[in-house]
């Protein structure tokens, strides 16, 4: 059956229609399903800029939790899974790449350093980067420019086509201090980033926002899963 002829790929599909399939895909890793409870606002608020026939890259897209659902929600689009060698390296991501890769026949496989990501054939319409912009300021050349890296993600668009950022938050002042500490960024300089490059804040989501102190690293069992993160959506003019 073609794949736009399922309920989820028809133009008037519901949000609630297309994530209920996206998650229920049986082809996804057990692991990655006993995380939707958990990440169901995250997985609402990705979704709900995408759709289907989209053209989308996954950047730092780790084992691929959210490939597979993009993967399912562009319907007969496609998605790029992007990584740098190293985290393919030091996560043995190798298998479970090769295995989302052979489980979706529109997803291919992308193994790069962030500010050496090639050009694609067709620009993207939305490009994606969950809980990792963060780590850009992080084990980068000496003469690395955030500008340059997001110039670059600009370029890569469609005019009209969005980068999706979701990132923990941290207190008001802080800047990039706590990238390579805590995992924290401070919204108020990922948009600064963004709109230097002449991109359009589109969307300032409170869906991920939690009362939580900023004061953890994001990996502490105290707080992991719960800190206040930012969900953001900016559109290249």
């Amino acid at each position: 059956m073609p794949a736009l002829a399922s309920p989820d790929c028809a133009a008037d599909a519901s949000l609630d229609t297309r994530v209920s399939a996206a998650v229920a895909r049986a082809d996804r890793p057990a692991d990655q399903r006993e995380r939707d409870a958990v990440r169901k606002a995250e997985i609402d608020f990705l979704l709900s800029h995408v759709k289907p026939g989209d053209h989308v890259l996954d950047i730092g897209a780790g084992q691929g939790y959210a490939t597979y659902l993009l993967s399912a929600a562009v319907c007969d689009g496609k998605v790029v899974s992007q990584n740098p060698q190293s985290w393919v390296d030091f996560y043995k991501m190798g298998p479970a790449r090769d295995a989302l890769a052979a489980a979706r026949p529109n997803v291919s496989l992308m193994t790069a350093d962030f500010t050496a990501m090639p050009a694609p054939a067709e620009p993207y319409d939305v490009i994606f980067m969950g809980m990792v912009y963060h780590d850009t300021y992080n084990h980068q050349p000496a003469d690395y420019n955030v500008q340059t890296f997001v110039a670059l993600l600009k370029s890569q668009l469609k005019p009209g086509g969005v980068v999706i950022i979701t990132d923990h938050d941290t207190a008001a002042g802080v800047g990039i201090d706590q990238t390579n500490t805590l995992h924290r960024i401070e919204k108020a300089r990922v948009v600064a980033d963004f709109k230097a490059a002449g991109f359009e804040l589109a969307h300032d989501s409170p869906v991920l926002e939690t009362t939580e102190d900023h004061s953890k690293n994001v990996f502490d069992p105290a707080v992991r899963g719960q800190t206040d993160r930012m969900a953001l959506v900016f559109k290249r003019p």
